[in-house]
């Protein structure tokens, strides 16, 4: 079973308009809204590709039961952590040609009593467990020891951690060994920069330098590019040679829940390349799939299926 914690959970609130030009009025043509935040979606997509998982997460009061309506209806298990704050919202306005403009609220800072409850409870679910994920954000004010406190308690009950978190949450945990973190190339290099690592010319160096900042292994997600893996001495470039046209907003979170998903069937990170290539494949098919989805936290396991043939890998030389 994985275990997804979302620290700084949304309503998420997805236009969609033919197109989008600033300063002027649109007409809607469609509107959804469903509890997100990254780890949320994960655990849906998990869902939906048939693996067991729990989703954990804080939620406003006056929030809680629309969350707890919206995954039960999608048949995401959850437990939910009652919190006096409210939920931010994340608004997503989605153009016919796939373009998507996000507009994020930074949520409220929550108290150490809620951080200790979200504790429990993941605690209460690792003996069940085999792999835990944080993904996403953090209310502003959030101490970076939240995810250190998760990851030992992880680490203790002998799961695997994969972290799809950025800046001081992420460089601060480095020295923990994450089994495997995910950012994308952007918070790569300002976590690397925040380390006083220097300049870092490219995607693949540093996922490399991640990794010598004591992740077990690092995913850095590159766009259209695809994503680079570095591991031990595996390092790979897995891409789509034709990027497909869609809602992206949900893509890193489906790759997330498939590099979780493979850490749950082996037990443990993949070794060589063969295996990470299998893997790797995956994850792009799933994270492609992603985007041919109007919402986030959705993907069709048939896209998936078609999908996996297209999929390039390329063995890098460190």
């Amino acid at each position: 079973m994985i275990v997804t914690v979302t620290p700084n959970p949304a309503l998420d609130i997805t236009y969609a308009v033919p197109f989008v030009a600033l300063g002027d009025s649109h007409r809607v043509a469609s509107v959804s809204e469903r509890a997100g935040g990254k780890g949320l979606n994960v655990a849906a997509v998990l869902s939906s590709m048939g693996h067991p998982t729990v989703a954990v997460a804080p939620a406003g009061g006056t929030d809680i039961d629309l969350f707890r309506s919206d995954l039960a209806a999608r048949r995401v298990p959850h437990r939910l952590v009652p919190s006096p704050c409210p939920t931010r919202r994340s608004v997503a306005v989605v153009e016919a040609s796939g373009r998507a403009t996000l507009f994020n609220e930074p949520g409220v800072g929550q108290s150490q009593r809620v951080w200790d409850r979200v504790i429990d409870e993941v605690a209460a679910l690792a003996p069940q467990a085999s792999v835990l994920t944080v993904s996403g954000s953090f209310p502003p004010g959030t101490d970076a020891e939240l995810v250190r406190r998760l990851v030992r308690l992880a680490h203790e009950a002998g799961l695997r951690v994969v972290l799809d978190v950025s800046g001081v949450h992420l460089s601060r945990v480095l020295a923990l060994g994450p089994d495997l973190v995910k950012p994308n190339r952007v918070e790569a290099a300002q976590t690397l920069t925040g380390l006083g690592r220097g300049e870092v010319p490219s995607v693949p160096g540093a996922a490399r330098a991640l990794v010598a900042a004591g992740a077990r292994a690092a995913v850095i997600s590159d766009g259209t590019n695809g994503l680079v893996l570095a591991h031990d001495d595996v390092l790979l470039r897995a891409y789509l040679p034709r990027p497909l046209s869609g809602n992206p907003t949900g893509a890193g979170d489906a790759l997330t829940a498939a590099l979780a998903a493979d850490l749950d069937e082996i037990g443990d990170l993949p070794r060589g390349v063969q295996e990470w290539t299998a893997v790797l494949r995956r994850g792009v098919a799933w994270s492609a799939a992603a985007v041919l989805q109007p919402v986030a936290g959705s993907v069709d396991p048939a896209d998936v299926d078609r999908l996996l043939a297209a999929v390039e890998i390329e063995e890098l030389r460190p």
